[in-house]
């Protein structure tokens, strides 16, 4: 059975713990004229000293609470399949579900700057969390956490845990906005929407009086009408795995 809640994305510790005796091979620096450095060349035989080095240990930078089960839409394949090659045991509709779900919303992921084993790994940043109904179609699988392998089922779902399938890749569409609106279209609203909302009028100009930068970019000003919109692509960075908590 999972734990309550367990520590991952590890890091550097700090301090070192102490000092261990290592036994090392002798070794040698030289002018090296390829790389126009120093560097080690490595003589093959055992130091007659040992060496004295720090021993480091590293600690959680995140604390995940795992769900009660993650509910996978069956329009991921690559993500059920790879849990069931782990052996995890899971739940398959065979009819679309309705279910109430606690979802993540990215609010400044990062992708990283190169491939790394042939993913493009994604950071979550911070996140923020809201319930939704989402109907589940069928093929789609609920993963309970109530199991012998719960606690890796969450550090694979759980986005925020770097060794999740989000952190490895696996959920790049959620970066992409497929929904957007021309500025001759959304000006003409937005000012009708200023007009016939006083309340939204005064968090505007707030916004603009504490934002510089905000004021001073046309396209974050029509976003920001345009997020208010019934139009608005509300899935855009929105993890598509739902949370039964």
């Amino acid at each position: 059975m999972v734990k309550a809640n367990f520590g991952t994305s590890f890091g550097g510790g700090g301090k070192p713990l102490h000092t261990v005796s290592f036994l090392g091979v002798q070794y040698e620096t030289y002018d090296s004229p390829a790389s126009g450095r120093r560097e080690v060349r490595w003589l093959g035989k055992p130091d007659p000293e040992p060496w004295r080095l720090p021993l480091y240990t590293s600690e959680p930078a995140l604390d995940l609470i795992p769900a009660k089960a993650y509910w996978i839409s069956s329009a991921k394949p690559d993500v059920i399949e790879r849990l069931r090659i782990h052996g995890v045991a899971m739940e398959t509709l065979t009819a679309p579900r309705a279910v109430s779900v606690d979802m993540i919303r990215f609010t400044a992921p990062k992708l990283a700057p190169r491939a790394n084993e042939g993913h493009v790994e994604i950071a979550a940043g911070p996140v923020t969390h809201e319930t939704r109904t989402v109907t589940f179609p069928a093929g789609s699988v609920r993963v309970p956490t109530d199991q012998p392998l719960g606690e890796m089922v969450t550090l694979l779902m759980e986005p925020e845990s770097d060794e999740s399938f989000f952190a490895w890749g696996m959920f790049p569409e959620v970066l992409q906005r497929v929904e957007y609106i021309e500025g001759y279209a959304i000006a003409p609203l937005a000012e009708k929407m200023l007009a016939a909302d006083p309340t939204l009028k005064a968090e505007f100009e707030a916004k603009l009086a504490t934002d510089p930068k905000f004021a001073a970019d046309p396209d974050a000003r029509l976003g920001w009408f345009y997020a208010r919109t019934p139009y608005y692509d509300d899935h855009y960075r929105l993890y598509p795995v739902g949370r039964e908590l």
